[in-house]
């Protein structure tokens, strides 16, 4: 990966001090540093972490009427990150037959309109990007709620 004449440079003993400090992952790469310095000032002006608050109570509230929805085993949240369990039966929390793909009929549901989710079998995950608006988060519930009742009608 260099020539020669480059190579020879930095041969010597130790005290030479003709070591090629090239770095590795417990130093700085300066591009990924000034990338990451970058990004902090973003959270900073746009008040990332106030939205992350905010946005996630928002979701709680939206995540309850989800959780009402007959075929909705459980929802598990973190912040912005949220998991639905689709299940046959509530009671029992029996799952569906694998085969239904029923995760994948929901986030193919919601990408009409205007949601792309992924599913992890039946688990909807939701995990939106840190800057969600208040709308698009009205959106993106409503797309979920929206899309569960709709594959769950065509049962």
């Amino acid at each position: 990966m260099a020539t020669e004449e480059v190579f020879s440079a930095f041969l010597g003993p130790v005290q030479s001090e003709k070591t090629f400090f090239h770095g590795h992952s417990y130093t700085a790469n300066p591009l990924a540093c000034v990338a990451a310095l970058a990004s902090l000032e973003l959270f900073e002006k746009d008040q990332t972490l106030a939205n992350v608050r905010a946005r996630a109570e928002q979701m709680a509230k939206g995540l309850a009427e989800i959780r009402k929805l007959p075929q909705v085993g459980e929802v598990r949240q973190r912040g912005l990150m949220a998991g639905i369990e689709l299940v046959k039966d509530k009671q029992t929390k029996e799952p569906f037959d694998p085969r239904l793909m029923m995760g994948r009929q929901v986030i193919l549901a919601a990408r009409k309109r205007g949601a792309i989710l992924r599913p992890l079998g039946d688990v909807v995950v939701l995990m939106p990007p840190l800057c969600i608006s208040g709308e698009e988060t009205d959106l993106l519930l409503r797309a979920v709620q929206e899309s569960i009742n709709e594959v769950v009608a065509q049962r």
